[in-house]
């Protein structure tokens, strides 16, 4: 495991980022914090100094990430706030919004197994994390489909949650596809392997549409 200068082995930090890859790795349950202590150079009464113990680590590393998504995310917030949203300004929003989910799918594709495994499991370790930080953000995504209802330039029976769901599920699930490395997933490698593209293929689908 290598680390830039400014990560010390040992460190709060290091055993988070640690963590991370191995909890992604082995799961909750097979992971141990012996093997996290020993691959941070940490001393493992650490963990439990530092986190209360394995599950503590586990919820941290999964704040730690939504906190990371959270300040990504607030100068768009603001922007959705405080601009006069018009239909060029809605489209240039949900570009950012889809660019910005990229980028966090593949910044950080060890977390994102992570959620992926606690959505399956019913968010046993990170409903708090979902309600407190992520919600209030989706909201702003909400306000956004709303405005552009109000406004004429989004049909009225599109419910706002369900685009969500849809759009950000998507482009996770199309990553972890691209990942298993199958015939479909082939047929698609070359979106994955250009953010842009692939950006620009969802705007088509999930704003004009599939039809001419």
């Amino acid at each position: 495991m290598s680390f830039s200068d400014n990560v010390k082995l040992g460190s709060k930090f290091c055993i988070v980022k640690v963590a991370a890859k191995l909890f992604a790795k082995l799961g909750l349950d097979k992971c141990s914090t012996r093997e996290i202590a020993k691959q941070s150079g940490a001393n493992i009464s650490l963990i439990s100094y530092y986190f209360g113990g394995k599950e503590g680590l586990y919820k941290e590393v999964m704040y730690a990430h939504a906190l990371e998504i959270k300040a990504q995310a607030q100068p768009l917030v603001d922007d959705i706030q405080s601009a006069e949203i018009t239909r060029e300004i809605f489209i240039e929003d949900v570009a950012k919004i889809i660019l910005n989910i990229i980028n966090s799918r593949l910044k950080s594709p060890e977390i994102c197994k992570i959620f992926s495994r606690e959505k399956l499991a019913g968010l046993p370790h990170s409903r708090e994390i979902h309600e407190e930080i992520f919600y209030p953000l989706i909201l702003n995504f909400y306000r956004l489909i709303e405005i552009g209802q109000k406004k004429g330039f989004v049909k009225i029976e599109i419910n706002p949650a369900l685009l969500f769901i849809t759009l950000t599920e998507g482009i996770w699930g199309f990553y972890e596809m691209v990942e298993c490395d199958t015939r479909l997933s082939r047929d698609c490698k070359n979106l994955a392997e250009d953010s842009e593209l692939l950006k620009n293929q969802l705007l088509s689908i999930y704003l004009s549409g599939v039809l001419k």
